[in-house]
C-alpha cells in the first residue's frame, strides 16, 4: 500500500476554501476549451493571482495571533490586554490599536473579494448556456460569501467603538473580532453567525414596493426569500424600541429614516396613501457582492454620522442591533441561538 501524500503547507495558507478553489478550476477548464492567446493569458493571470493570495496567507501567519499570549521584554500581552485596549477605542483610533494580523487579514479579505469579482466578470463572458449560467451564479455566491466576512467585521467594529454600549458587550465584541482575526483563513460567516448570512441573501431578492411605507410587502418577501426568523423576530417582537424599528425600515426599504420621514410627510400633505419606491438590490450589470457592500455601507455611514453628531435616528444598522442583542445573550450566559459557533 502506498504512503499517503503529505499535506502541502502552502495549500493550508490559501485563503480560498476548497469550494472556492473548485469554482476557479471549473472556470479555468472552461476557458481552456476556448482556443486563442487571449484565453491562455487569462488563465495565466488567474494562476498568478492565486499565488498572490497564497502569499497573503503566508504573510498573515508571520504576525502574532491575537488569540495567543505574546511576551516582549518581560511584558505579557494577550486577549485580555487586547480587550482592555480596544474597548476604549473610538472609530478614529480603532485602526491604530488593531493588531497587525487584523490589518493584514483585512487587506487579504479585500484581495480575495477582488479576485472573486474578477472570476465573476470572466463568467459573464461565457456562453449563456446552462454551464455558463451555473458558473456565473456560483461565482456570485462565492463572492458574496467573501463580502459577508467583511461586513460582519464592520458590524462588530461599529459595536465595539460605541462607548454608550455596556463595556461587557463591547468586550465580547472584541473577543469575536479576535476570533475572526486569529482564524481568518478558515473563518466564514455562515458558520459563525448564519443569521446574517441568510438574511443578506434574502434581502438581495426583495423588490421594494413602498406602498404605505409600512413595509408589509417587503417583510413578507424577506421571509419568503429565506431570511432568518430570529432576525425578523427581533424587530417584530415586543421588546424592540423606536430606533431599532427605524433601522429595520432602513434595511427593508434601502432608504434613510430621514428620507422615509420626508416621504411620509409628503404623502400626508398630498393626501395620498401609497407611494412607489425603487430600491431593488438586483442589477444584472453589476456583481451582487458590490451591491450588497454598498447597501450595507451606506446605512452604516449614516448611522455613524448620527452617533457622532448626536442626531436623532438609529445609531446602528439593523444588523448592528441584532449583533448587540446576540452579544448581550453571550454576556448573560444565555444560549445564543443565532450563532453557529463560539465567539
Amino acid at each position: 500500500m502506498s504512503e499517503p501524500k503529505p499535506t502541502n503547507p502552502v495549500d493550508e495558507q490559501q485563503p480560498l476554501r476548497p469550494e472556492e478553489l473548485e469554482l476557479v478550476e471549473q472556470v479555468i477548464a472552461t476557458l481552456g476549451q476556448t482556443p486563442g492567446e487571449a484565453s491562455a493569458d487569462t488563465v495565466q493571470t488567474i494562476r498568478h493571482q492565486l499565488e498572490s493570495l497564497r502569499m497573503f496567507g503566508r504573510l498573515l501567519e508571520r504576525f502574532p495571533s491575537p488569540l495567543h499570549d505574546q511576551v516582549l521584554s518581560g511584558k505579557r500581552r494577550g486577549l485580555d490586554t487586547l480587550v482592555d485596549s480596544m474597548v476604549t477605542a473610538d472609530q478614529a483610533t480603532f485602526p491604530f490599536r488593531a493588531p497587525t494580523q487584523a490589518l493584514v487579514g483585512r487587506s487579504m479579505n479585500m484581495a480575495q473579494i477582488n479576485f472573486l469579482r474578477m472570476i465573476w466578470h470572466l463568467t459573464r463572458g461565457l456562453d449563456d448556456e446552462a454551464p455558463g449560467l451555473r458558473l456565473r451564479e456560483l461565482a456570485a455566491r462565492r463572492l458574496r460569501t467573501a463580502v459577508h466576512t467583511r461586513l460582519v467585521e464592520e458590524v462588530l467594529v461599529d459595536v465595539v467603538t460605541d462607548a454608550s454600549i455596556e463595556r461587557d458587550v463591547r468586550a465580547q465584541g472584541v473577543r469575536s473580532l479576535a476570533n475572526l482575526w486569529g482564524n481568518r483563513l478558515t473563518w466564514r460567516v455562515n458558520e459563525f453567525f448564519p443569521i446574517l448570512d441568510a438574511t443578506w441573501e434574502a434581502r438581495l431578492r426583495v423588490q421594494v414596493v413602498g406602498g404605505s411605507l409600512s413595509g408589509g410587502s417587503e417583510l413578507v418577501q424577506l421571509m419568503t426569500q429565506g431570511a432568518d426568523e430570529q432576525f425578523v423576530d427581533f424587530f417584530t417582537g415586543e421588546d424592540y424600541g423606536e430606533v431599532e424599528l427605524q433601522a429595520f425600515r432602513e434595511f427593508l426599504f434601502g432608504t434613510s429614516s430621514e428620507e422615509l420621514s420626508r416621504l411620509s410627510a409628503r404623502m400626508a400633505d398630498q393626501g395620498v396613501s401609497s407611494i412607489e419606491l425603487d430600491s431593488s438590490c438586483e442589477d444584472v450589470a453589476r456583481d451582487s457582492g458590490s451591491i450588497l457592500f454598498e447597501f450595507f455601507r451606506s446605512r452604516l455611514v449614516q448611522c455613524s454620522a448620527r452617533r457622532v453628531a448626536g442626531l436623532r435616528g438609529p445609531r446602528h444598522t439593523a444588523e448592528g442591533y441584532v449583533m448587540i442583542a446576540w452579544l448581550q445573550q453571550q454576556c448573560s450566559g444565555a444560549r445564543a441561538p443565532a450563532s453557529g459557533g463560539s465567539a
